[in-house]
């Protein structure tokens, strides 16, 4: 996920633990010591790791796939390219590949009102909105948690589901999610706060990241790959990446199934130049703020609003946001309302008609 501000570049990858949960096996290896591997039908992860000199650290159905993804950390000798050749020529195993962490940095502005003067210039979508609301519409949002008990969110997410603790039903007040929730969700006519893009969407937030502090967020190849699976079981009409991260060959995948078997795949166009998951995937619309310079897509590519957006944070608050992460929210949102309209429509078709709507946008 990406925002207004790049992700802490005096980090490392082993500052960057992932911390899954407080009990998680997962959350004790550094993320450059793990590989994960689609299992070939049959196989058995255990005997897997025994004769490669690994540690199992969980495994997981993929459906989509019709395979189990499992989770692995390197052995003493600690060479993950290695291991990974040894693994990719195994029989027991279809692919093999490196772990990688994928970031949000939708930061919230330092003062929460400093920008309150501020506003976005109104467009087409205020037009489009008295007209539907999303409703039917599936939408999984993956991203952090959310504050569930947000007054202008209760009750506006069919269920949270969690993709990165032990506990799969507990999700944490988190800040980015709870503002790519509310951009899309938040009630509408309530007589608090703001109005979602498509309030009446039915809404499924899958967190597969975390905030190891307040906006900074991360996702791994395992955690991501388990919630788009679900978005594919689901049978999610609209999937949400506010996210951004190096290629993932088996993410590719699900992303390819879930836009072969009919979702619509929104997804943030990265800050960083390697940022290039999910956009470098042709089927993913591919969102940004602002045109950025240097960065191609091989997709249909939207420039939406995402500067100075209004929106939920945790504690009940309200908050101005900024980034490509709440950019694809908003196209997220305003494409359910057009999907209400018009079920059919192709993702070729719906870019087409965004794009139009924000190059022509109203008179204040």
């Amino acid at each position: 996920m990406t925002g207004s501000g790049a992700v802490r570049r005096g980090w490392t990858v082993l500052g960057l633990l992932l911390l899954l949960s407080a009990g998680g096996a997962e959350a004790r290896t550094a993320v450059d010591e793990q590989v994960m591997v689609l299992l070939r039908d049959g196989a058995d992860a255990a005997a897997l790791a025994r004769d490669h000199g690994l540690r199992p650290l969980g495994q997981r159905r993929l459906a989509a796939l019709d395979g189990d993804a499992a989770l692995f950390a390197l052995g003493a000798q600690g060479d993950r390219g290695a291991a990974l050749a040894r693994l990719a020529a195994d029989a027991r195993v279809e692919s093999a590949q490196a772990v990688q962490l994928h970031h949000v940095a939708g930061m919230p502005s330092k003062d929460p009102y400093f920008d309150l003067q501020v506003r976005t210039r109104p467009g087409g979508v205020s037009t489009l909105a008295t007209r539907g609301s999303g409703r039917n519409v599936r939408i999984a949002v993956i991203d952090t948690g959310m504050d569930s008990a947000h007054p202008d969110l209760l009750g506006q997410v069919v269920e949270a589901r969690n993709f990165v603790g032990a506990d799969s039903h507990v999700i944490p007040a988190e800040f980015h999610g709870t503002a790519v929730t509310g951009l899309i969700a938040a009630h509408a006519g309530n007589g608090v706060g703001i109005h979602g893009l498509a309030p009446h969407a039915s809404l499924h937030l899958l967190r597969a990241c975390w905030e190891p502090s307040y906006g900074d967020g991360i996702c791994s190849s395992y955690t991501l790959a388990q919630a788009l699976d679900y978005a594919i079981e689901i049978r999610a009409r609209i999937i949400n990446l506010s996210l951004a991260g190096p290629d993932d060959p088996l993410l590719a995948r699900l992303v390819e199934r879930a836009a072969e078997l009919g979702a619509i795949v929104f997804g943030a166009i990265g800050e960083e130049p390697e940022q290039t998951f999910p956009t470098s995937i042709p089927e993913v619309i591919a969102v940004e703020q602002a045109r950025q310079s240097g960065v191609e897509v091989p997709g249909e590519r939207l420039t939406v609003p995402g500067l100075q957006l209004l929106t939920t944070v945790p504690g009940g608050r309200y908050d101005f946001v900024s980034g490509p992460s709440f950019a694809t929210a908003h196209a997220s949102g305003v494409a359910a309302i057009m999907l209400e309209l018009e079920p059919r429509l192709g993702p070729h078709e719906l870019a087409a008609w965004l794009r139009r709507l924000h190059e022509n946008p109203e008179p204040r």
